[in-house]
Formats: structure tokens, C-alpha cells, sequence
């Protein structure tokens, strides 16, 4: 039987997203909520970053050797078992409400995580008191092999620059944002105005794909009746190609992510709407 797991109460999960809100809000220069609730709630003496702590040594500490990662898992195990459960449970439950309070709680928590199956083997592991014998065995292979896979591959360039981006002060992110629109604008001047507004709906909602989705799944439906209205005013051969490119463009479904394939499918479906108009 699966074991059951909770985003909400998992304190990994939720640090990893609210660090992903700050630098969504960073980057398109909206008020900084996120950056007050880390502080509000992983203060230094929180029992909620004691518990965080336990959780990224388990995400992101290495070993050669399974006999150093049991002694860490064995380690931390005991040393979360000695948290104050009850203010761990408040802190967590006054920290979603406050996030339900600020956000949609749907789109925050629909937005993609890393090493998801980890975090929540972490938490099956530590916190769920219903999980069964076999169930926690699993989850700590799973964290074992986690800790001494050798193959993992290496931070992505994105996210070592996200990093450290957010450790900047708020001037100085503020100067390379400017930085970086003014690259931007000249980088792309050539593009039409929908195919720019798709890209800074792209950088701008870097935490949030549901919400990019949903722009997406949007302009896809404009897209086909555009191309389909177009089509009205050319040749038969031209129109019968143009039917055949509408009927390949579908919407992103709802278990699908956000892919950089997916973006530039539609600044290509863009340029195609964009020449149809020049031409007619």
C-alpha cells in the first residue's frame, strides 16, 4: 500500500516553494510576500527550520560509502525525533494558513518539485505515524541510494545563477533586473509583441506553471481561431495545410508540465499568425 503524503505538512516541500515564490516575485518586480513569511517562519529558533535542516541534509548531503549514509539517516532520524512535536505542528499549521491567506493555494501547490519522490519518502520516513513497516524500508532505500548516487547529474547552470541571484540585497537585485530587461528588449527588439509578451510570461512565472499553463492553454485557443479565420482568405492548397497546422495544435493537458518546447512551439505558431496578417 502506497504510503500517504501531504504537501502541506511536508516542511521541505514548502520551504522549496516559497523560495521559488521569492524568486518569481523578484523577477517581476512584485511586492516580496514570500521573503517575509520565510523570515516570519524559519526564524532562527523556529522549530520549523530545526526540522528544514533535517530535511535538506537528507536532499542534498553526499556519500560513497551506504555505511556513512545510514549513520546520517540513523542521525537525523533521532535528532527529528527529539523536535517538539506539538509547536513543529503549530508552526507548520499557522504557515499554510498564512500561504492560503496571501496565495491561490491551488496554483502555489501545483507548482512542479524536484526530487518530489525524496521529499516524500523524507517525510514518510520522519512524520507519517500510519506508514507500515515495509513502507518505511522503502523510503529509506530510496533516500539511501538518493544519498550515494554517484550519477546524479550536476545543479543545473539555472539554478546555481537563481541561487545566487536571490542572496543579492534588494538594490542590488533591483539594478540587475533592470540589467537584464534592457538585455532583453534588445536581444528580442525583432520579435511582434505577442511572441515578447510570451517570453516575459515565461520568465516572469518561473515558480508558477500552473498559471504559465493556463496563459499558454489560452493563447493556443486564440491561435487556432486566428489561424483558422486567416485561412479564409487564402488558396485551397493554402487552406487545406493551414486546417492540417491547426489540428496539430493542442492545449497542454492537465498531469503535462510547462517544457521550453512548448514556449517556442508557440512563438513559431506566433510567426505563422504573424506572416498570414503581413500577407493579406
Amino acid at each position: 500500500m502506497k504510503p500517504k503524503h501531504s504537501k502541506y505538512k511536508n516542511t521541505g516541500i514548502l520551504f522549496e516553494l516559497l523560495t521559488r515564490q521569492i524568486t518569481s516575485e523578484t523577477i517581476s518586480n512584485s511586492q516580496p510576500k514570500a521573503v517575509g513569511i520565510l523570515r516570519k517562519f524559519f526564524g532562527n529558533n523556529s522549530a520549523l527550520v530545526k526540522e528544514y535542516q533535517i530535511y535538506n541534509a537528507l536532499l542534498t548531503k553526499r556519500f560513497e560509502k551506504e555505511a556513512n549514509a545510514a549513520v546520517l539517516i540513523e542521525t537525523l532520524v533521532d535528532a527529528h525525533s527529539k523536535l517538539n512535536k506539538s509547536v513543529l505542528r503549530r508552526e507548520r499549521y499557522n504557515l499554510v494558513r498564512e500561504i492560503k491567506e496571501t496565495y491561490n493555494i491551488e496554483d502555489f501547490f501545483k507548482a512542479k518539485v524536484p526530487n518530489y519522490k525524496i521529499y516524500a519518502s523524507v517525510y514518510n520516513l520522519l512524520e507519517n505515524k500510519e506508514a507500515n513497516p515495509m513502507s518505511i524500508v522503502d523510503s529509506k532505500v530510496a533516500i539511501l541510494e538518493h544519498i550515494t548516487n554517484k550519477n546524479l547529474p550536476n545543479k543545473p547552470k539555472k539554478e546555481i545563477v537563481m541561487e545566487e541571484y536571490e542572496k543579492f540585497d534588494k538594490e542590488t537585485r533591483a539594478l540587475t533586473y533592470k540589467m537584464l530587461m534592457e538585455k532583453f528588449n534588445e536581444k528580442y527588439s525583432g520579435l511582434a509583441d505577442n511572441q515578447r509578451i510570451l517570453l516575459k510570461e515565461y520568465v516572469y512565472n518561473v515558480s508558477n506553471s500552473p498559471k504559465l499553463k493556463s496563459f499558454i492553454n489560452e493563447e493556443i485557443i486564440k491561435i487556432k481561431a486566428e489561424i483558422e479565420t486567416l485561412s479564409e482568405n487564402t488558396d485551397q492548397v493554402t487552406k487545406i495545410k493551414l486546417t492540417e497546422v491547426k489540428n496539430l495544435i493542442k492545449p497542454l493537458c492537465k498531469k503535462s508540465s510547462v517544457h521550453d518546447d512548448n514556449v517556442i512551439n508557440l512563438l513559431n505558431y506566433y510567426e505563422l499568425v504573424n506572416e498570414l496578417k503581413s500577407a493579406q
